[in-house]
């Protein structure tokens, strides 16, 4: 499929890209896109929560009081997750939420995800992303020219820009991430797609087959 491509000042230009079918125009597949973010949501998560257990909460080796003859509950420790001051019972220890995902599944997320986004028309090309100032004011104007400052919008740059991410950095609802490394859930988390020209070809390659 042909893509139209954009200037900056948000002017169609007569030129086009070639996005591969098999990326841009597949059949989205929802559980390999579910499956996918649950491993890469998993992935950040720390894991290092922790409480402790009776056995480890500090005293209450001695019995409070003796088994009969007070008329009050049996207690052997007050240190007993009923007592104030107690242990946990059934406390969150440290785990790891990794969840394995195939490379082949991955891929078909992020195939699925970009096909449903050009499916939606919500995709944008840009011939170049380059600007000559770090200046948010610069930044700004190129979401206005584009019309998307309504919408949250990921930016796909083929190649890291300083300039371009310190411009655009404290916007809200904008996301700029090195094509490369865009996740399923980059891809997915967004209103809009707006990605330079040459990460068509970059994407073309990762994911074509």
């Amino acid at each position: 499929m042909k893509f139209d491509i954009y200037t900056n000042e948000g002017a169609q230009t007569k030129k086009t890209v070639e996005g591969f079918d098999s990326v841009f125009g597949v059949e989205p597949n929802k559980h390999t896109v579910y499956m996918t973010v649950r491993s890469e949501m998993g992935h950040l998560r720390q894991g290092s929560a922790k409480t402790k257990t009776r056995s480890e909460v500090a005293g209450g080796g001695r019995k409070p009081w003796k088994q009969k003859g007070r008329g009050a509950a049996r207690a052997g420790s007050t240190r007993s997750p009923i007592w104030v001051g107690g242990g946990r019972a059934f406390g969150p220890a440290p785990r790891t939420y990794d969840v394995k995902v195939n490379k082949k599944v991955r891929q078909n997320a992020r195939r699925s995800v970009l096909s449903d986004k050009v499916a939606n028309s919500a995709v944008k090309i840009v011939e170049s992303f380059a600007i000559t100032e770090a200046k948010t004011k610069l930044f700004a104007q190129i979401i206005k020219n584009l019309e998307v400052q309504d919408k949250k919008v990921l930016f796909l740059i083929a190649e890291w820009d300083d300039n371009f991410y310190l411009a655009g950095r404290n916007l809200p609802n904008v996301a700029i991430v090195e094509t490369a490394y865009a996740s399923a859930y980059d891809l997915l988390d967004n209103d809009v797609i707006v990605m330079d020209e040459a990460s068509v070809k970059i994407l073309n390659d990762q994911l074509g087959v």
